[in-house]
Parts: C-alpha cells; sequence; structure tokens
C-alpha cells in the first residue's frame, strides 16, 4: 500500500456572512486548507462561532495560535453566502 502525503498548498479564513439565526450576531469560522497529493481536495476545520462586531480581532488571535496571519483581504465567495482570506504561516519571531 502507498503512502500519500498530504501537502497544504493554500489556507483560508471562511466566515458565514449572514449572522447565525440561533446565535444572535455571532458568524460560523472555519480554517480551510487545500490539499496536494491526496484524494481529499481539502481539509476543513470549524473554528467555531466569533462576535460579528470583534470577528477580526477573535480572528487574529485564532489565527496566532496556529502560526497564521491574515494576508490580504476578505472577499466574498461565489456563492455570497460566506467571505475568505488568505492565511500564510507567521514569520519567525526575531530576537
Amino acid at each position: 500500500m502507498t503512502q500519500i502525503h498530504e501537502q497544504a498548498t493554500d489556507q483560508f479564513f471562511y466566515r458565514s456572512v449572514a449572522p447565525s439565526s440561533r446565535h444572535r450576531h455571532h458568524v460560523s469560522v472555519y480554517l480551510v486548507q487545500r490539499l496536494n497529493g491526496s484524494k481529499v481536495v481539502a481539509r476543513i476545520e470549524p473554528l467555531g462561532l466569533v462576535h460579528v462586531k470583534f470577528g477580526e480581532h477573535e480572528l487574529v488571535i485564532k489565527g496566532l495560535h496556529r502560526n497564521l496571519v491574515l494576508s490580504g483581504r476578505w472577499h466574498a465567495t461565489r456563492s455570497r453566502r460566506h467571505a475568505r482570506v488568505r492565511v500564510v504561516q507567521a514569520p519567525a519571531a526575531q530576537r
């Protein structure tokens, strides 16, 4: 049996555009990683709900816990139900 190594090529934070009907003023957030060398196209990790007002700050914190930083601006998806922003590995801390 051959081993296929997954290699994440692109990483994005996705957030829903409309607030949750169950949790007022909160949107769902996900980390999506596109994969090369696998039958699986992408890995989706739910990050939970963030408040609409403080969502950007909460995403920065969630990203730093994974050593990721936002890179660029938010863009709407084709369906207009979500927005996404590219994330990249944080540069090594300088001493």
